[in-house]
Protein backbone atom coordinates (compact mmCIF):
# COMPACT_ATOMS: atom_id res chain seq x y z
CA UNK A 1 0.00 0.00 0.00
CA UNK A 2 2.90 2.19 0.73
CA UNK A 3 4.56 2.02 -2.54
CA UNK A 4 1.48 2.98 -3.76
CA UNK A 5 1.06 6.16 -2.20
CA UNK A 6 4.85 6.39 -3.10
CA UNK A 7 4.09 6.44 -6.78
CA UNK A 8 1.11 8.62 -6.76
CA UNK A 9 3.24 11.14 -4.99
CA UNK A 10 5.92 11.13 -7.40
CA UNK A 11 4.12 10.69 -10.00
CA UNK A 12 3.56 14.67 -10.09
CA UNK A 13 7.62 15.14 -9.97
CA UNK A 14 7.80 13.62 -13.46
CA UNK A 15 11.48 14.25 -13.86
CA UNK A 16 12.90 14.62 -17.84
CA UNK A 17 16.50 14.78 -17.47
CA UNK A 18 17.74 12.72 -20.36
CA UNK A 19 21.27 14.37 -20.36
CA UNK A 20 24.50 12.75 -19.94
CA UNK A 21 27.30 15.17 -17.46
CA UNK A 22 30.78 15.66 -17.17
CA UNK A 23 33.34 16.84 -14.68
CA UNK A 24 31.61 13.87 -11.77
CA UNK A 25 31.07 14.78 -8.25
CA UNK A 26 30.62 12.05 -5.98
CA UNK A 27 28.44 12.42 -2.98
CA UNK A 28 27.94 8.13 -2.48
CA UNK A 29 29.60 5.77 -0.17
CA UNK A 30 29.91 2.04 0.24
CA UNK A 31 27.96 0.53 2.89
CA UNK A 32 27.18 -3.32 2.34
CA UNK A 33 27.36 -2.71 -1.19
CA UNK A 34 24.89 -0.36 -1.39
CA UNK A 35 25.56 3.21 -2.71
CA UNK A 36 24.43 5.77 0.02
CA UNK A 37 23.48 9.22 -1.40
CA UNK A 38 24.52 11.71 1.63
CA UNK A 39 22.27 15.31 1.70
CA UNK A 40 23.00 18.12 3.42
CA UNK A 41 20.13 19.88 4.83
CA UNK A 42 20.97 23.75 5.96
CA UNK A 43 18.10 25.86 7.36
CA UNK A 44 17.08 28.61 9.75
CA UNK A 45 15.90 25.96 12.55
CA UNK A 46 16.02 28.19 15.56
CA UNK A 47 14.95 32.22 16.01
CA UNK A 48 12.72 34.33 14.66
CA UNK A 49 13.08 31.92 11.22
CA UNK A 50 12.64 28.68 13.10
CA UNK A 51 8.87 28.19 11.93
CA UNK A 52 9.98 28.74 8.62
CA UNK A 53 12.55 26.67 8.75
CA UNK A 54 10.81 23.45 10.04
CA UNK A 55 8.19 24.04 7.32
CA UNK A 56 11.14 23.35 4.95
CA UNK A 57 12.51 20.46 6.67
CA UNK A 58 9.13 18.84 7.04
CA UNK A 59 8.71 19.01 3.07
CA UNK A 60 11.97 17.36 2.65
CA UNK A 61 11.38 14.35 5.32
CA UNK A 62 8.01 14.07 3.76
CA UNK A 63 9.77 13.97 0.17
CA UNK A 64 12.19 11.46 1.67
CA UNK A 65 8.98 9.15 2.43
CA UNK A 66 7.85 9.47 -0.41
CA UNK A 67 10.66 8.23 -2.11
CA UNK A 68 11.41 5.35 0.13
CA UNK A 69 14.99 4.76 -0.32
CA UNK A 70 16.58 3.79 2.84
CA UNK A 71 20.07 4.88 1.25
CA UNK A 72 19.75 8.56 0.87
CA UNK A 73 21.35 10.44 3.93
CA UNK A 74 20.11 13.63 4.83
CA UNK A 75 22.42 15.69 7.45
CA UNK A 76 20.33 18.40 8.88
CA UNK A 77 22.38 21.64 10.55
CA UNK A 78 21.14 24.78 11.63
CA UNK A 79 21.53 28.22 9.39
CA UNK A 80 19.92 30.26 11.96
CA UNK A 81 18.97 33.08 9.25
CA UNK A 82 22.43 34.60 8.88
CA UNK A 83 25.53 34.22 6.81
CA UNK A 84 28.14 33.31 9.98
CA UNK A 85 26.14 30.90 10.90
CA UNK A 86 25.59 29.10 7.27
CA UNK A 87 29.25 29.78 6.77
CA UNK A 88 30.21 27.49 9.75
CA UNK A 89 27.60 24.90 9.06
CA UNK A 90 29.06 24.74 5.31
CA UNK A 91 32.20 24.06 6.42
CA UNK A 92 31.30 21.21 8.68
CA UNK A 93 29.59 19.88 5.60
CA UNK A 94 32.70 20.01 3.71
CA UNK A 95 34.65 18.26 6.13
CA UNK A 96 32.03 15.61 5.95
CA UNK A 97 32.49 15.08 2.53
CA UNK A 98 29.18 16.24 1.52
CA UNK A 99 28.74 17.64 -1.68
CA UNK A 100 25.03 18.83 -2.09
CA UNK A 101 23.18 20.95 0.22
CA UNK A 102 19.81 21.87 0.17
CA UNK A 103 19.81 25.52 1.33
CA UNK A 104 19.92 28.17 2.58
CA UNK A 105 16.82 29.76 2.59
CA UNK A 106 17.60 33.76 2.72
CA UNK A 107 19.85 35.74 0.25
CA UNK A 108 21.81 36.99 2.80
CA UNK A 109 22.55 33.75 4.24
CA UNK A 110 24.57 33.21 1.17
CA UNK A 111 27.81 35.90 1.47
CA UNK A 112 30.47 33.55 2.73
CA UNK A 113 29.29 30.47 0.34
CA UNK A 114 32.11 31.33 -2.37
CA UNK A 115 34.62 30.42 0.17
CA UNK A 116 33.42 26.59 0.44
CA UNK A 117 34.57 24.36 -2.01
CA UNK A 118 33.22 21.11 -3.34
CA UNK A 119 29.83 21.49 -2.50
CA UNK A 120 26.71 22.64 -4.61
CA UNK A 121 24.15 24.80 -2.53
CA UNK A 122 20.35 24.68 -3.53
CA UNK A 123 19.28 27.61 -2.24
CA UNK A 124 15.53 28.08 -1.74
CA UNK A 125 15.81 32.11 -2.21
CA UNK A 126 14.32 33.72 -5.20
CA UNK A 127 16.87 36.40 -5.67
CA UNK A 128 19.17 35.78 -8.89
CA UNK A 129 21.71 38.45 -9.07
CA UNK A 130 25.35 38.03 -7.22
CA UNK A 131 24.92 34.50 -6.46
CA UNK A 132 28.21 32.70 -5.37
CA UNK A 133 29.09 30.30 -8.38
CA UNK A 134 28.31 26.99 -6.40
CA UNK A 135 24.63 28.40 -5.22
CA UNK A 136 21.97 27.59 -7.43
CA UNK A 137 18.82 30.12 -6.45
CA UNK A 138 15.67 27.68 -6.38
CA UNK A 139 12.81 29.96 -5.78
CA UNK A 140 10.77 31.78 -7.93
CA UNK A 141 12.47 34.35 -9.11
CA UNK A 142 11.52 37.76 -10.97
CA UNK A 143 13.38 36.63 -14.66
CA UNK A 144 11.08 33.77 -14.52
CA UNK A 145 7.75 35.97 -13.77
CA UNK A 146 8.79 38.53 -16.62
CA UNK A 147 9.21 35.77 -19.26
CA UNK A 148 5.96 34.38 -18.39
CA UNK A 149 4.13 38.04 -18.33
CA UNK A 150 5.51 38.58 -21.33
CA UNK A 151 4.23 35.97 -23.51
CA UNK A 152 0.88 36.55 -21.47
CA UNK A 153 0.82 40.46 -22.70
CA UNK A 154 1.77 39.07 -25.95
CA UNK A 155 -1.22 36.98 -26.35
CA UNK A 156 -3.98 39.94 -24.77
CA UNK A 157 -2.09 42.40 -26.70
CA UNK A 158 -1.78 45.01 -24.37
CA UNK A 159 0.53 47.86 -25.23
CA UNK A 160 0.12 50.63 -22.65
CA UNK A 161 0.89 49.04 -19.60
CA UNK A 162 1.65 51.38 -16.09
CA UNK A 163 4.46 50.22 -14.11
CA UNK A 164 3.91 51.29 -10.11
CA UNK A 165 6.43 50.64 -7.77
CA UNK A 166 6.77 51.64 -4.19
CA UNK A 167 9.72 54.18 -3.31
CA UNK A 168 11.88 51.41 -1.56
CA UNK A 169 15.04 49.84 -3.44
CA UNK A 170 15.00 46.32 -4.04
CA UNK A 171 16.45 44.42 -6.76
CA UNK A 172 14.47 43.35 -8.81
CA UNK A 173 13.34 47.36 -10.11
CA UNK A 174 16.57 47.18 -12.25
CA UNK A 175 15.30 43.52 -13.87
CA UNK A 176 11.90 44.79 -14.47
CA UNK A 177 12.32 48.13 -15.73
CA UNK A 178 15.36 47.96 -17.68
CA UNK A 179 16.02 44.20 -18.30
CA UNK A 180 12.56 42.46 -18.78
CA UNK A 181 11.27 42.95 -22.85
CA UNK A 182 8.12 44.55 -21.27
CA UNK A 183 7.54 47.99 -22.37
CA UNK A 184 5.85 50.38 -20.08
CA UNK A 185 4.08 53.65 -21.14
CA UNK A 186 4.71 55.25 -17.72
CA UNK A 187 6.91 54.35 -14.67
CA UNK A 188 5.49 55.81 -11.12
CA UNK A 189 7.00 55.42 -8.04
CA UNK A 190 4.82 55.67 -5.11
CA UNK A 191 4.90 56.27 -1.76
CA UNK A 192 5.46 53.93 1.14
CA UNK A 193 2.80 55.43 3.25
CA UNK A 194 -0.99 54.51 2.74
CA UNK A 195 -2.29 57.64 3.86
CA UNK A 196 -0.32 59.14 0.37
CA UNK A 197 -1.31 56.22 -2.08
CA UNK A 198 -4.61 57.56 -3.05
CA UNK A 199 -3.64 61.43 -3.75
CA UNK A 200 -0.59 60.07 -5.82
CA UNK A 201 -3.11 57.62 -7.77
CA UNK A 202 -6.00 59.89 -8.20
CA UNK A 203 -3.06 62.79 -9.93
CA UNK A 204 -1.87 59.60 -11.67
CA UNK A 205 -5.47 58.50 -13.41
CA UNK A 206 -6.06 62.32 -13.97
CA UNK A 207 -9.35 62.10 -11.79
CA UNK A 208 -10.35 65.69 -11.33
CA UNK A 209 -9.44 66.19 -15.03
CA UNK A 210 -11.95 62.80 -15.62
CA UNK A 211 -14.44 64.30 -12.88
CA UNK A 212 -14.68 67.77 -14.74
CA UNK A 213 -15.25 66.86 -18.04
CA UNK A 214 -18.09 64.41 -16.76
CA UNK A 215 -19.60 67.09 -14.82
CA UNK A 216 -19.36 69.83 -18.10
CA UNK A 217 -20.53 67.15 -20.63
CA UNK A 218 -24.07 66.77 -18.02
CA UNK A 219 -24.56 70.13 -18.17
CA UNK A 220 -24.44 70.28 -21.91
CA UNK A 221 -27.07 67.19 -21.67
CA UNK A 222 -29.18 69.16 -18.95
CA UNK A 223 -29.66 72.02 -21.96
CA UNK A 224 -30.87 69.92 -24.46
CA UNK A 225 -34.24 68.51 -24.79
CA UNK A 226 -32.96 65.81 -27.89
CA UNK A 227 -33.76 61.86 -27.03
CA UNK A 228 -30.56 60.67 -27.69
CA UNK A 229 -28.67 63.33 -25.26
CA UNK A 230 -31.31 62.48 -22.33
CA UNK A 231 -30.67 59.06 -22.97
CA UNK A 232 -26.65 59.94 -22.97
CA UNK A 233 -27.86 61.77 -19.52
CA UNK A 234 -29.08 59.13 -17.88
CA UNK A 235 -26.39 56.80 -18.83
CA UNK A 236 -23.43 59.27 -17.50
CA UNK A 237 -25.53 60.57 -14.48
CA UNK A 238 -24.72 56.76 -13.12
CA UNK A 239 -21.08 57.16 -13.79
CA UNK A 240 -18.16 59.26 -11.67
CA UNK A 241 -15.75 60.29 -14.36
CA UNK A 242 -15.45 60.53 -18.18
CA UNK A 243 -12.49 60.74 -20.87
CA UNK A 244 -10.28 57.87 -22.23
CA UNK A 245 -7.54 56.31 -20.24
CA UNK A 246 -3.68 56.93 -21.24
CA UNK A 247 -3.27 53.45 -20.07
CA UNK A 248 -4.73 50.12 -20.60
CA UNK A 249 -3.31 47.99 -18.04
CA UNK A 250 -0.99 48.10 -14.72
CA UNK A 251 1.60 46.44 -13.26
CA UNK A 252 2.01 46.75 -9.60
CA UNK A 253 4.66 45.46 -8.31
CA UNK A 254 4.30 44.84 -4.27
CA UNK A 255 2.93 42.99 -1.64
CA UNK A 256 0.42 42.37 0.90
CA UNK A 257 -1.25 45.64 2.53
CA UNK A 258 0.36 48.31 0.17
CA UNK A 259 -0.83 46.20 -2.91
CA UNK A 260 -3.86 46.43 -1.59
CA UNK A 261 -3.67 50.05 -0.87
CA UNK A 262 -3.17 50.47 -4.39
CA UNK A 263 -5.81 49.07 -6.11
CA UNK A 264 -8.22 50.53 -3.27
CA UNK A 265 -7.23 53.56 -4.88
CA UNK A 266 -7.70 52.83 -8.09
CA UNK A 267 -11.30 51.65 -6.98
CA UNK A 268 -11.52 55.17 -5.53
CA UNK A 269 -9.99 57.40 -9.01
CA UNK A 270 -13.18 55.12 -11.28
CA UNK A 271 -10.90 53.04 -12.74
CA UNK A 272 -11.98 49.44 -12.58
CA UNK A 273 -10.97 45.93 -14.29
CA UNK A 274 -13.61 46.08 -16.75
CA UNK A 275 -11.73 48.13 -18.70
CA UNK A 276 -7.57 48.00 -17.30
CA UNK A 277 -5.96 45.23 -16.54
CA UNK A 278 -4.45 44.80 -13.62
CA UNK A 279 -1.14 42.76 -12.61
CA UNK A 280 1.01 42.24 -10.04
CA UNK A 281 3.82 39.67 -9.01
CA UNK A 282 3.62 35.98 -7.72
CA UNK A 283 1.45 36.19 -4.48
CA UNK A 284 1.50 32.46 -3.66
CA UNK A 285 -2.17 32.48 -3.68
CA UNK A 286 -2.72 35.31 -0.43
CA UNK A 287 -6.45 33.83 0.53
CA UNK A 288 -6.27 37.37 1.82
CA UNK A 289 -6.98 39.12 -1.36
CA UNK A 290 -10.58 37.26 -1.35
CA UNK A 291 -11.65 40.16 1.12
CA UNK A 292 -10.98 43.43 -1.44
CA UNK A 293 -14.02 44.10 -3.26
CA UNK A 294 -10.98 46.25 -5.44
CA UNK A 295 -9.26 42.84 -6.33
CA UNK A 296 -11.54 41.39 -8.53
CA UNK A 297 -9.37 40.01 -11.51
CA UNK A 298 -6.11 40.39 -10.50
CA UNK A 299 -3.13 38.41 -12.34
CA UNK A 300 0.40 37.42 -11.38
CA UNK A 301 2.11 34.61 -12.45
CA UNK A 302 2.79 31.65 -9.87
CA UNK A 303 3.34 28.04 -9.99
CA UNK A 304 0.97 24.80 -10.31
CA UNK A 305 -2.03 25.53 -8.19
CA UNK A 306 -3.28 22.31 -8.01
CA UNK A 307 -0.31 20.41 -6.70
CA UNK A 308 0.22 22.92 -4.09
CA UNK A 309 -3.36 22.13 -2.91
CA UNK A 310 -1.80 18.38 -3.41
CA UNK A 311 0.98 18.89 -1.54
CA UNK A 312 -0.37 21.51 1.32
CA UNK A 313 -3.20 18.70 2.04
CA UNK A 314 -0.70 15.86 2.62
CA UNK A 315 1.67 18.08 4.43
CA UNK A 316 -1.50 18.99 7.00
CA UNK A 317 -2.81 14.91 6.98
CA UNK A 318 1.01 13.77 8.12
CA UNK A 319 2.27 16.80 10.64
CA UNK A 320 -1.37 18.52 11.88
CA UNK A 321 -0.59 21.99 10.54
CA UNK A 322 -0.28 23.77 7.25
CA UNK A 323 3.01 24.21 5.45
CA UNK A 324 4.47 27.37 4.37
CA UNK A 325 3.82 27.74 0.36
CA UNK A 326 7.35 28.19 -0.41
CA UNK A 327 8.59 24.78 1.01
CA UNK A 328 7.07 23.02 -2.11
CA UNK A 329 10.38 24.04 -3.78
CA UNK A 330 12.32 22.05 -0.60
CA UNK A 331 9.95 19.00 -1.49
CA UNK A 332 11.06 19.49 -5.34
CA UNK A 333 14.80 20.32 -4.56
CA UNK A 334 15.57 16.50 -2.60
CA UNK A 335 13.48 14.77 -5.77
CA UNK A 336 15.77 16.76 -8.30
CA UNK A 337 19.02 15.48 -6.58
CA UNK A 338 17.30 11.86 -6.02
CA UNK A 339 16.68 11.35 -9.68
CA UNK A 340 19.82 12.92 -10.86
CA UNK A 341 21.17 10.51 -8.90
CA UNK A 342 19.21 7.43 -9.27
CA UNK A 343 18.99 8.11 -13.31
CA UNK A 344 22.51 7.92 -13.40
CA UNK A 345 23.42 4.00 -11.86
CA UNK A 346 23.45 5.69 -8.31
CA UNK A 347 26.19 8.38 -8.95
CA UNK A 348 25.94 11.77 -8.57
CA UNK A 349 27.05 14.48 -11.11
CA UNK A 350 26.39 18.10 -10.73
CA UNK A 351 26.15 18.80 -13.86
CA UNK A 352 22.96 16.87 -14.39
CA UNK A 353 21.49 19.63 -12.62
CA UNK A 354 22.06 22.39 -15.42
CA UNK A 355 20.61 19.51 -18.21
CA UNK A 356 18.72 21.40 -21.47
CA UNK A 357 16.00 19.09 -21.17
CA UNK A 358 15.00 20.56 -17.80
CA UNK A 359 12.71 19.25 -14.88
CA UNK A 360 9.02 18.86 -13.84
CA UNK A 361 8.33 18.94 -10.47
CA UNK A 362 5.43 19.72 -8.22
CA UNK A 363 5.44 23.35 -8.77
CA UNK A 364 5.75 22.79 -12.30
CA UNK A 365 8.41 22.78 -14.83
CA UNK A 366 11.82 24.42 -14.95
CA UNK A 367 15.21 24.39 -16.64
CA UNK A 368 18.21 25.42 -14.39
CA UNK A 369 20.80 28.27 -16.35
CA UNK A 370 23.77 29.44 -15.03
CA UNK A 371 22.85 30.23 -11.18
CA UNK A 372 19.03 30.19 -10.99
CA UNK A 373 16.36 28.39 -12.08
CA UNK A 374 14.02 29.76 -14.88
CA UNK A 375 10.54 28.29 -14.10
CA UNK A 376 7.56 28.02 -16.84
CA UNK A 377 4.68 29.39 -14.48
CA UNK A 378 1.21 29.95 -14.85
CA UNK A 379 -1.03 33.23 -15.21
CA UNK A 380 -3.68 33.08 -12.53
CA UNK A 381 -6.34 35.68 -11.83
CA UNK A 382 -8.42 36.55 -8.27
CA UNK A 383 -11.72 35.85 -9.34
CA UNK A 384 -15.01 35.21 -6.85
CA UNK A 385 -12.68 35.08 -4.50
CA UNK A 386 -11.01 31.94 -6.07
CA UNK A 387 -7.54 31.48 -8.27
CA UNK A 388 -8.25 30.61 -11.46
CA UNK A 389 -5.88 29.63 -13.83
CA UNK A 390 -5.74 31.45 -17.61
CA UNK A 391 -2.77 30.85 -19.05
Amino acid sequence: MKKLIVYSILSYLFFTLNGNADNSVSVTNNVDGKKVLNIGVLLPLTGKHGDLGQSFLKAIQMALYDIDNENIKIHIKDSKGNALDTFKAAKNFQKMGIEIVIGPIFYESLERLNEINNITFISLTNKTKKIPKNTIAFGINIKSQIKTLEKYFEKIKISRTLLLSPKTKFLEQTEIIEDSKLKFSRVFFYDTNPKKITGEIEKLTKYQERRKDLERRIKILENSDLYKDKKELKKLEQKHTLGPLEFDSAFIVDFDERLKSVLTSFMFSDISNDNVYFFTLNQWFDTTLFKEAAIQNLYFPSINFKNLKKFKKKYFKIYNSKPNEVSILAYDALGLIYYCWKSNNYEFKTNQLFSKDGFKGLHGEFTIINNYSNQKLRIYKVDKKKFVEVY
